[in-house]
């Protein structure tokens, strides 16, 4: 080990030697979806650097990796998840005597990434969501419409979480997947404790008497269940659409049609749907905070000015097609 420490300190050590000791100790140290949210950005970096030394990789490669990163697509916050993974790591390297600067100081995000951020579901949609609650499995969409709930949240509750005297639901816990099992986890902010309105469009349609997890009985639902689940209720909603695909055999050169429903919306627009719903309703940004168990008031802001901003894009198009439809053909003789 020491001699091992002594060939590292004359000759530098490698990127990815740096990156697997930070993600060992930064695994510890975040709940574990955030660490799952590095794994394929920390192996894509390891082998685009493979083989070089932390110290020789400078301000110039970053930013041209960031700029290729972008180029695939990926939204703005998922090209910001690698810039913060670099950060991270060199500043790790930098306190263990590794690296001596660190090299994404000067990098910026590509200008024109998309937000990534999915709008709330249209009227229409909705509307098939209340309609969809007599459908198997339909409570789970519609209390993440009422309850603006994050869908980990959701599958961790309990009916003894619902309190119809003070007409809430106390939000305690969350789950997350971990080898596609369901694991309890409690949450590391005041923030994610919180009692959200057990609106009277809700608690009307709960049935009373019931024990254990709302979705699981004894135990929440499985990834697998979840997401299975998910798709046939939104097909039986009308809110799924077929994919169809046609691919050659490369070897017979007959084609191979292949068939597959995805969902035209998801748990987390239903929350988005919410927040609009308190939107119209005036509710202060302070309370929207507390029911929607935002991290800080940045975050209910932002929310709020995405609404904002949604809202007068959807008006400019309304004004553009009714000046469109009743605009007056200018003839030569105007003016004559």
């Amino acid at each position: 080990k020491m001699a091992a420490w002594q060939k590292d300190q004359v000759g530098g050590r490698t990127f990815a030697a740096c990156a697997d000791d930070w993600d060992r100790e930064h695994t510890e140290q975040v709940e574990y979806n955030t660490s799952v949210m590095y794994r394929a950005p920390l192996r894509r970096a390891k082998e685009h650097f493979a083989g070089r030394k932390i110290q020789d990789i400078g301000p110039d490669e970053i930013d041209a990796y960031i700029n290729h990163i972008a180029g695939q697509g990926y939204s703005r916050r998922g090209v910001q998840v690698y810039l913060d993974m670099f950060r991270m790591i060199w500043n790790f390297s930098i306190v263990r005597g590794w690296a001596k600067s660190n090299p994404c100081g000067p990098v910026k995000l590509p200008a024109g990434l998309s937000d990534g951020e999915r709008s709330a579901p249209t009227e229409e949609q909705q509307e098939k969501v209340k309609q969809g609650l007599e459908k198997e499995n339909g409570l789970f969409a519609y209390m993440l419409l009422y309850t603006g709930l994050r869908r980990g949240e959701l599958l961790a509750l309990r009916w003894e979480d619902i309190d119809r005297k003070k007409k809430v639901i106390h939000v305690t816990k969350s789950v997350c997947f971990v080898g596609g099992k369901p694991m309890i986890k409690l949450p590391k902010s005041k923030a994610g404790r919180r009692d959200v309105v057990l609106l009277e469009a809700l608690e009307k349609v709960l049935p009373d008497g019931e024990s254990g997890y709302l979705f699981g009985g004894n135990a929440p639902w499985l990834k697998s269940q979840t997401e299975r689940n998910w798709l046939e209720w939104c097909k039986a909603a009308g809110l799924a659409h077929e994919l169809v695909t046609v691919a050659v055999d490369p070897k017979t050169q007959k084609k191979k049609t292949r068939r597959k429903w995805r969902p035209d919306i998801t748990a987390h627009q239903l929350r988005h749907a919410f927040a609009t719903m308190l939107y119209d309703a005036n509710i202060d940004e302070m309370d929207t905070k507390e029911l929607m168990g935002h991290s800080s008031i940045q975050v209910t802001r932002d929310v709020y000015t995405h609404i904002r901003q949604s809202r007068r894009e959807k008006t400019a198009e309304k004004l553009n097609a009714f000046l469109g439809q009743n605009s007056v053909k200018v003839g030569g003789d105007v003016g004559a």
